[in-house]
């Protein structure tokens, strides 16, 4: 795995107010009977998810240096039975794990832990139903295309002049990863960089900016459309170039598109279309008169905004 070296984990408990575990267990119904005093008074960063009678929490304690330790914890309580369940998660990687936990979803028949990592990356413990680590995933929006299929929006690098997003879907059953988003040959971003290319500011601003100035780099958004019957899978990307022209003033935007997305997978090759949007009030209404024909190959140009993994 390779990322940049000012990239670094920084365990800072966020917890606005602070909270015992105590006040974890009471909020989720589950008695205090198993947990010692030490345990119950201590405060906790900690995230919860509901299915059926199935409570899941993970919380990593708080030290009296305001910082996480150790490893994540989790609780697992079944509301019917009133069985309880602890046990500690070992991340594969703790250079990236944990952060204070941001959720806790259950997508199928996995349990997915999101821990913070920086405003713009999160790491995603994968467990399966015994609560045993599966995989991680780095990123963030997860969502289930197929039984044991999962795509989800890869982190970035926060401190950077972009912040293009990028898809990856992966396999949990083989382990296969893909990059998804974006496609080489895409008739739609070479446009968008070419008229791009064309607002940029002068180099001598570029260069007194610090500002790469590559037409091909602007900012990326991903929104994942539910329920689209057009595809395995559909999203819209809002583009935006911003470039700022004076020092100690924030970037402007030059140029703004959207376009839908449609993914389908045919006979083992990902396929796709595009098709452009309104930029400010894009709605399903417009996705229409798309159907996915291209083959997928990852255009990786702009892979060093998210390195997090790469091997």
């Amino acid at each position: 795995m390779r990322l940049l070296g000012f990239i670094a984990a920084i365990l800072i408990a966020l917890t606005s107010p602070a909270q015992t575990l105590r006040d974890v267990l009471k909020a989720n119904g589950i008695a205090e009977a198993t947990f010692n005093a030490s345990e119950l008074n201590g405060h906790v960063n900690a995230a919860a998810a509901v299915k059926d009678a199935r409570v899941v929490i993970v919380y990593l304690p708080i030290g009296k240096d305001n910082l996480l330790s150790g490893d994540p914890l989790l609780i697992q309580f079944n509301r019917t039975s009133g069985a309880i369940v602890r046990t500690e998660v070992k991340p594969e990687d703790a250079n990236l794990c944990c952060g204070s936990p941001n959720s806790v979803e259950f997508i199928g028949q996995y349990v997915f832990l999101s821990f913070h990592f920086n405003p713009s990356a999160a790491t995603m413990l994968v467990l399966d139903k015994d609560l045993k680590l599966v995989t991680t995933l780095y990123g963030f929006d997860v969502r289930e295309i197929a039984p044991g299929q999962l795509v989800f929006i890869e982190n970035m690098m926060h401190f950077a002049p972009v912040h293009p997003e990028r898809l990856q879907v992966v396999d949990l059953n083989s382990g296969k990863r893909i990059e998804l988003y974006p496609p080489q040959g895409d008739a739609m971003r070479a446009a968008f960089a070419e008229e791009h290319g064309k607002r940029m500011p002068p180099q001598n601003i570029c260069t007194e900016m610090n500002d790469p100035c590559r037409p091909e780099l602007y900012d990326e958004s991903i929104q994942f459309i539910d329920n689209d019957q057009g595809a395995n899978l559909a999203f819209r990307v809002h583009r935006d170039a911003a470039h700022a022209t004076a020092k100690e003033q924030p970037p402007e935007s030059v140029l703004s598109a959207a376009a839908l997305y449609r993914y389908a997978l045919k006979e083992g090759t990902w396929m796709y279309c595009e098709q452009a949007l309104p930029y400010k009030t894009p709605t399903h209404q417009d996705d229409a008169g798309c159907t996915p024909d291209l083959p997928v190959t990852p255009d990786m140009s702009n892979a060093d905004f998210s390195p997090f993994d790469r091997h």
